[in-house]
């Protein structure tokens, strides 16, 4: 699954057979869910499959709406995932201080996976 982004909506990757989901780009558009239910609705179909599930995301900015579809992709995985004793491993990529503390704080509100934070001036 691909999608290319645009100056409103991320592009994404997802190796289906390797288990990785890229995303990254900007999310500003005031109605995400063109972008977001889509692949929640994929990985709600996708996470039957037994593999661990490697989430990249590197986004320059996202907004308030895309700040929830974010937050329920994040569930789906977490409750998909920790019911079958799977792993996550979500790498918070960022050079910006306000997107960095926005990924801490979904890791603190998701309190499953492992979080991996990559800055990418240090890259």
């Amino acid at each position: 699954m691909k999608f290319e982004g645009n100056h409103e909506l991320p592009s994404l990757e997802f190796i289906e057979d390797e288990g990785i989901i890229k995303i990254w780009g900007r999310s500003i558009a005031n109605e995400p869910k063109d972008f977001w239910v889509p692949l929640r609705e994929k990985l709600d179909d996708y996470l039957n499959d037994p593999r661990d599930i490697v989430l990249s995301i590197d986004l320059e900015y996202f907004n308030t709406p895309s700040a929830i579809q974010i937050l329920s992709v994040l569930k789906i995985l977490k409750e998909k995932l920790k019911a079958s004793k799977r792993k996550l491993l979500v790498k918070w990529i960022s050079d910006d201080d306000n997107m960095v503390e926005a990924g801490e704080d979904y890791h603190a509100m998701l309190g499953f996976g492992d979080w991996k934070f990559i800055n990418k001036e240090n890259d």
